[in-house]
């Protein structure tokens, strides 16, 4: 783990975070930290390192933070109502709102 990262990564890192608890109300910690990553690509950190700059930018706010690396809308839900000789029907989670827990 690196600790003398550029200015701008931090700013960028408490920028996205604080975005993303002010429209989600919580924080995707693998969502934000890619994010971050990739718009910053030529410093070459590592994912984990940025994760872990994520969840002290989440911490320090108090929000509420979760790890899931599928919530990019992408991931198919299966409504487990098919018969033994059919598929079961996937629905893409795509334009539906995002699943939160409350704790």
């Amino acid at each position: 783990m690196r600790y003398d990262y550029s200015a701008r990564l931090r700013d960028d890192v408490n920028s996205a975070v604080q975005t993303a608890f002010g429209t989600a109300g919580i924080v995707n910690i693998s969502m934000v930290a890619e994010q971050v990553r990739v718009n910053n690509l030529a410093e070459n950190v590592a994912l984990e390192d940025i994760e872990h700059l994520v969840m002290q930018a989440a911490q320090l706010i108090g929000a509420a933070i979760e790890f899931d690396g599928l919530s990019n809308g992408l991931a198919l839900v299966g409504d487990d109502l098919a018969s033994d000789d059919e598929e079961p029907s996937i629905t893409p989670l795509l334009g539906l709102p995002h699943r939160v827990s409350v704790q």
